[in-house]
């Protein structure tokens, strides 16, 4: 299951991209402005997995309030898979 992980935190939490890539299953993540504070692109072997270990971990970061899981929808082995900026090489 591949999903986007839409997370809000608390004002002048600062960045969470270093955090939120350091976690296992988190593929690539990005820092916003506007509704939500920040963007991760996760992968799990279940919708379990993705609540209880990874988005789990995630809402232990400092400052963050919520993060809401937006499973992608399925589409055809062709299509290419999503990619953010910020990947775990970019970060290192």
């Amino acid at each position: 299951m591949t999903a986007y992980v839409l997370i809000q935190t608390e004002a002048g939490a600062g960045p969470l991209v270093r955090g939120l890539l350091a976690i296992p299953g988190v593929l690539a993540a990005d820092d916003l402005s506007g509704a939500f504070d920040a963007i991760a692109l996760a992968t799990s072997r279940s919708t379990r997995q993705l609540v209880d270990e990874v988005i789990g971990r995630i809402r232990t970061l400092p400052g963050v309030t919520r993060a809401l899981p937006a499973p992608l929808a399925e589409r055809p082995a062709a299509a290419s898979s999503p990619r953010l900026p910020a990947s775990r090489e970019a970060a290192a």
